[in-house]
């Protein structure tokens, strides 16, 4: 009689059972937006290394939340895939920095960021070319390996175990001056750095215009 009775409750029973399945379905709801949530969370990660290569639909995110990295379209409709710095928690995204703005990957299965034996960051498409790569600063020589993080100036850094910094993004901007950028400029060979626009509001590649400081003296800039 007693499995009977949970097999058929009286109408008087029902209104109690209800309550208790409804309880019951709010924490499996709960239970599985907390399960969601983490794997949401899980494309989130703090560095890229030779073990931890940095692929589209993942991000690097700066410690205190304040940039990520990852890659991204100008447009819903566009194929083109670049990597590039955004402010992380502006609703519409504002880029501050792209690596290959004049080299897009169309075909964006098996495109992937990672730091080679050589302790130099490339970007590789599909096919496995390099469409981008650091050009570091300091000999790695004998370095057990390297690290990138992203910083919570903007400024992502290749470092190597040891703590030296072989290349940094802030002394290769874009279009965009963060706190604590370098345009750099050799007066003694007169090489300059210089800030290029974007073609277009939708198009990161190098536009018409330009921003530079004067290779023969520091007092005025050149558009």
């Amino acid at each position: 009689m007693a499995i009977r009775y949970f097999l058929h409750p009286s109408e008087a029973n029902k209104p109690a059972l209800k309550n208790v399945m409804g309880k019951a379905n709010l924490h499996v709801f709960f239970l599985l937006f907390l399960i969601l949530s983490s794997f949401c969370e899980s494309n989130d990660q703090l560095t890229v290394t030779q073990e931890n290569s940095l692929s589209p639909g993942n991000m690097v995110i700066s410690d205190g939340g304040v940039f990520a990295l990852g890659f991204f379209s100008p447009t819903n409709s566009s194929k083109s895939l670049y990597l590039g710095i955004w402010y992380h928690n502006i609703p519409e995204r504002t880029v501050v920095w792209v690596a290959n703005r004049d080299s897009p990957i169309s075909n964006h299965s098996s495109v992937k960021l990672t730091i080679t034996n050589s302790q130099e960051m490339v970007l590789f498409d599909s096919e496995g070319r390099s469409v981008w790569m650091t050009a570091n600063t300091t000999t790695a020589g004998g370095a057990d390996g390297a690290i990138a993080v992203l910083l919570d100036s903007g400024n992502f850094v290749l470092r190597l175990l040891n703590g030296t910094v072989v290349w940094q993004s802030i002394d290769h901007p874009t279009d965009t001056v963060l706190p604590n950028t370098r345009v750099l400029v050799s007066y003694k060979s007169q090489v300059v750095g210089h800030l290029v626009a974007w073609k277009g509001p939708d198009d990161p590649s190098s536009g018409d215009f330009s921003l530079s400081i004067d290779p023969s003296s520091n007092l005025q800039f050149f558009i």
